[in-house]
């Protein structure tokens, strides 16, 4: 059915008397209501005002109509590197934060999340990359500086160490890439990977001496689908780049889902999914090579990312608490010794450390579905 520019979406029910069709459709945000139409056609009741998706109607007699209400919101948070309170720092829907070289500002992805068009041209979703400044006013009400607004994903900004460019993961141009422009904004971005559509492509990390950015992304043409490490030389006076490279993991086979450097850059760490629920982080040498597992664990959560004290001491990582909670913890490099740092009532991911090493910005997270009567 044919609305709005847009499509129904979702299960559609009939009124009990045969009369009346009720069914999800775009509102002018770009998100689903409820709407009625007669079955032999005529105009268009909107019966729903909600800022989150309104979907699956079933209808019974007297009039009344059951229908669900999808509700997913995100903020950046913080918290001290050695544990304590969750503080907000963002107060509109955003996520994925990492610090810039001075621990002055955080790189985060954010939007709507929705956009119905998206539906149809997935893996594209409604979010941008942008910046706010840590020295000014927080918890910030939206972003300090735009990166990337294209109609495509954008998400999950990195600075080159000298602080000229930033890089960034996106969908733009039918692609699921990496993504590079001038830290000022000087220069439209330009494509530095070629993984194509539906490579799942993570989040990037460069290195401290500046010559190396690390990735995650599916091997193609492979069967089981998986993720593997690639690395892509470039030139951070220039912004030059290589075209990527799978980094070798001797006798390794299960699914990458994030990577970082060590602080030192002699060494990559990455996690992996080990098999469904059972989780753990490794290293490898930079060059590739002997990969030696650090810690398991056990989560259902697919990425949540991970973030590397400053010192080379810890890894930072979420995992459930005993009481049910995605937490906060960090693990030793030996893997003997873990550590809670949060304990509010709140599901956490993607963690990050700051240049400093004194503090941790996170993702903070709630995902809620509703149940609804309306009586029409």
């Amino acid at each position: 059915m044919a609305f709005c520019g847009g499509q129904a979406y979702g299960p559609i029910a009939f009124s009990s008397d045969g009369s009346l069709i009720y069914f999800g459709a775009p509102n002018q945000q770009g998100t689903l209501d409820l709407w009625s139409r007669a079955v032999h056609g005529g105009g268009i009741d909107q019966l729903t005002h909600f800022t989150r998706d309104t979907y699956a109607p079933s209808a019974a007699s007297g009039g009344l109509i059951l229908f669900k209400q999808q509700d997913y919101r995100t903020f950046v948070a913080s918290a001290p590197a050695d544990g304590g309170p969750t503080t907000p720092l963002t107060v509109f829907q955003s996520e994925t934060p990492s610090f810039s070289p001075d621990g002055r500002y955080l790189g985060i992805t954010y939007g709507n999340w929705r956009r119905i068009v998206d539906d149809f041209r997935y893996p594209d979703i409604a979010q941008d990359a942008g910046i706010i400044s840590l020295t000014g006013k927080l918890p910030a009400r939206e972003p300090t500086q735009i990166v990337q607004a294209s109609n495509s994903e954008d998400q999950s900004l990195c600075w080159s160490p000298n602080g000229k460019w930033i890089v960034f993961h996106s969908h733009k141009d039918q692609s699921d890439d990496l993504w590079m422009k001038p830290a000022d904004g000087s220069k439209e971005a330009w494509l530095i990977t070629h993984f194509g559509r539906g490579a799942e492509t993570g989040w990037p990390r460069w290195s401290g001496d500046g010559k190396t950015i690390l990735i995650d992304s599916r091997r193609k043409g492979e069967v089981p689908v998986r993720s593997v490490v690639y690395i892509i030389e470039v030139n951070q006076e220039t912004g030059e780049t290589q075209s990527e490279k799978e980094l070798l993991l001797q006798d390794f086979a299960e699914d990458v889902t994030h990577t970082e450097w060590s602080p030192d850059g002699r060494s990559i760490l990455f996690q992996a999914i080990r098999f469904p629920g059972q989780q753990g982080f490794y290293r490898v040498p930079r060059e590739g090579g002997h990969v030696t597992r650090l810690y398991s664990f056990t989560s259902e959560q697919r990425v949540p990312g991970f973030g590397v004290s400053p010192d080379g001491k810890w890894i930072v990582f979420v995992q459930p608490a005993v009481d049910g909670w995605m937490q906060v913890y960090r693990v030793s490099m030996s893997g003997r010794d873990v550590e809670q740092l949060t304990f509010d009532p709140s599901h956490k991911t993607q963690p990050a450390s700051s240049p400093d090493g004194k503090m941790l910005a996170f993702t903070v997270w709630t995902y809620d579905a509703h149940f609804w009567l309306l009586r029409c």
